[in-house]
């Protein structure tokens, strides 16, 4: 006997069997994410290699850094042209471009001739394209589901990169150790080929206008600033900080992996790939459940409590070094980062008019990774002088605090 109420029968196949164009776009997104993981897991570890051991933390966290620097520089730019040109044209044009420049690197690669320096200019061009990328697909879940799927359809497209991480991390090591650096570059710049095809069958409806505001009213697309805008809507920019904050101890995980891995575990790169898996195995888990678990209308008070427990999660390997520990912790720590995430993702979707959706979402990219830079370099420095353990427990007190400030912030209306 099923639980669905009548005439919904149509529920019960799976959304990505149901529905073709969104199938389409998130396995391509899976499989170009995946490869752009393996590239970095196979470049970090090569760049451990190429460095002085005084300088590993500064440097990995300086080619961190140029992911996040586009979604800040240009989020006013990256707003107003997703919001004016079709999803799927801003989307394609972006995958192509990342094929395009990966596949260049992988031909120095095969020459054995790639210079430290480059790495880190095509980072920052592939940061670019993500940063159009990553906002438009958020803009687009109401253009390829029907309203009632919106919040499935946000937890399949929050899981993309939980799915691609994970794959990426569990077959990183195994390919770094059979292809190499240069194989790793090649499949990326592959995977960008298959999610470029998908994009061009996936077909995409255009989301009709809300309705235009009373007389004397102003459009907030064409009279506000995207941060004003931000402000008239209850709690939403408080929420914008919080995150900004609250990412400033979260986001250089991925840079204490591979130290940790190194320093405290005096592990290869197969137990860093465990390790990555074991992260986003979680997020793919509570990205998956989150549609599943009510909150009552009091969606920030149980993101509050879910990062609190990410920041628990997070700080015990600071305490206790073991391999088998710290994957366990990290796939719950993933765990609650994923439900959250969704849970968050859903809400703004809701709340957040049609026509200003792409402006929104890039302000939201941009508030978020706000604080990637200073994190990224700060946690590298501190790395190289205090050790990883200790970064654990940095990041564990730095969220706490903040999930207890979150907490305190009202509901958005």
């Amino acid at each position: 006997m099923t639980t669905e109420p009548m005439g919904t029968g149509t529920r019960q196949r799976p959304l990505l069997v149901r529905n073709k164009n969104f199938a389409l776009v998130w396995i391509g997104q899976v499989l170009s994410q995946g490869g752009t993981r393996i590239y970095q897991i196979a470049l970090l570890w090569w760049l451990l290699g190429q460095l002085p051991e005084n300088v590993r933390g500064l440097a990995s966290g300086a080619f961190l850094v140029m992911g996040a620097l586009p979604p800040l520089v240009l989020m006013r730019h990256i707003g107003k042209l997703i919001d004016r040109l079709p999803s799927r044209k801003v989307m394609l044009r972006a995958e192509l471009t990342a094929c395009a420049v990966v596949s260049v690197l992988a031909v120095f690669a095969w020459q054995d001739a790639v210079p430290v320096w480059s790495v880190y200019v095509v980072a920052l061009i592939l940061a670019v394209c993500q940063a159009f990328f990553d906002p438009c697909l958020l803009k687009a879940m109401p253009e390829l589901v029907e309203g009632k799927d919106v919040e499935r359809a946000v937890g399949f497209g929050t899981s993309t990169q939980s799915v691609a991480n994970f794959a990426g991390a569990a077959f990183g090591a195994v390919l770094l150790a059979t292809v190499g650096f240069t194989g790793a570059v090649v499949i990326n710049a592959a995977s960008y080929a298959v999610a470029a095809v998908c994009l061009y069958f996936a077909r995409f409806t255009p989301l009709p206008a809300s309705p235009p505001p009373p007389p004397g009213d102003e459009a907030p697309q064409e009279h506000k600033s995207t941060w004003k805008f931000l402000g008239s809507m209850p709690s939403v920019r408080p929420l914008l900080v919080c995150f900004a904050a609250a990412n400033f101890f979260s986001a250089p995980t991925l840079l204490v992996l591979p130290l940790y891995t190194k320093l405290v575990l005096e592990r290869e790169a197969g137990t860093l790939a465990i390790l990555e898996a074991a992260l986003w195995f979680g997020l793919l888990l509570g990205a998956f459940s989150a549609a599943n678990i009510p909150t009552a209308g009091r969606t920030v008070r149980f993101g509050a409590l879910c990062i609190a427990a990410f920041g628990v999660f997070l700080a015990i390997p600071g305490l206790v070094a073991s391999t088998v520990i710290y994957a366990v912790v990290l796939a719950l720590a993933g765990l609650c980062l994923g439900v959250s995430n969704v849970k968050f993702t859903a809400l703004f979707q809701v709340a957040v008019p049609n026509e200003v959706k792409g402006r929104f979402f890039a302000a939201l990219q941009a508030a978020i990774s706000s604080t990637f830079p200073v994190a990224f370099l700060a946690f590298g420095a501190f790395g190289d002088a205090i050790g990883p353990q200790l970064l654990t427990l940095a990041q564990g007190a730095g969220l706490l605090v903040f999930a207890l400030v979150l907490a305190r912030i009202p509901e958005p209306e």
